[in-house]
């Protein structure tokens, strides 16, 4: 904030800021690792503050997996929800709340595949 909407860190997230300000769509996908998004998710939330003030408009999507029921998913949705909040304007389009898969490649083995295959093809 104190750069004019610049990071303060020099890296590859101006880039990354450059292309979600020109998005129209934003995917939001993340597991859930003990009722909470993964690090890397909440990272890139966090590195987004510079352009707080200034996300877009977005048609937002959500694709969230964890290995319990989907209560666990609801319970963990608030960063996520926060962060949409703060764009300009925003329509949630799709949620896929995969619940139940633990191990890798699990998901690829149930009907959540192709709903997001689907939720894909109406973007």
């Amino acid at each position: 904030m104190k750069h004019n909407g610049v990071c303060a860190l020099n890296d590859d997230m101006a880039d990354v800021l450059e292309s979600f300000k020109r998005a129209d769509v934003l995917v939001l996908a993340t597991p859930v690792y003990f009722y909470g998004i993964c690090a890397q998710m909440k990272t890139f939330i966090d590195r987004t503050y510079p352009i707080w003030q200034h996300l877009g408009e977005k048609e937002v999507y959500y694709i969230i997996s964890a290995g319990l029921g989907e209560d666990i998913i609801k319970r963990s949705l608030g960063d996520l929800n926060g962060f949409v909040e703060h764009l300009e304007k925003q329509e949630i389009k799709g949620r896929i709340y995969a619940s139940n898969v633990m191990d890798a490649g699990e998901v690829t083995e149930t009907s959540f595949m192709n709903a997001a295959y689907e939720m894909g093809r109406a973007v």
